[in-house]
């Protein structure tokens, strides 16, 4: 049960930014192989000037970065969360993101340390 948060410039025309949440969604489905249905995001736009990330570090292009933060449960080694980055990459450059400008982070945690809801099963 990931829970994924976007952050991209308010500039992004909202159809665009349920496309990214779509994007996103199908990258840990294929990358991850978790349950499409598994959908938990939350969607920021920002002013674009709050958006900031160093053009050309480690030898990129940035222009306009969309964040993706990635919190879930530790279970995927180092070679399947490769695939999900891909995956997402791949997704979201379908959708007029160029790959310089996707920036992913993950963040792992227990299943103990989650509450899905009064009638999640854990």
């Amino acid at each position: 049960m990931p829970l994924v948060t976007i952050e991209v410039a308010d500039t992004v025309p909202v159809e665009k930014r349920h496309a990214y949440g779509e994007a996103v969604n199908a990258g840990l489905v294929e990358g991850l192989g978790m349950d499409a249905e598994d959908r938990f995001q939350v969607i920021h736009p920002l002013p674009a000037d709050h958006i900031i990330a160093d053009p050309h570090y480690l030898g990129g292009d940035r222009r306009d970065v969309v964040y993706i933060r990635i919190l879930m449960v530790k279970m995927y080694d180092a070679a399947t969360k490769v695939k999900a980055f891909d995956a997402i990459a791949r997704n979201l450059e379908a959708e007029g993101v160029r790959p310089d400008d996707v920036f992913i982070a993950i963040t792992e945690n227990t299943l103990d340390d989650w509450y899905p809801g009064a009638r999640g099963v854990r």
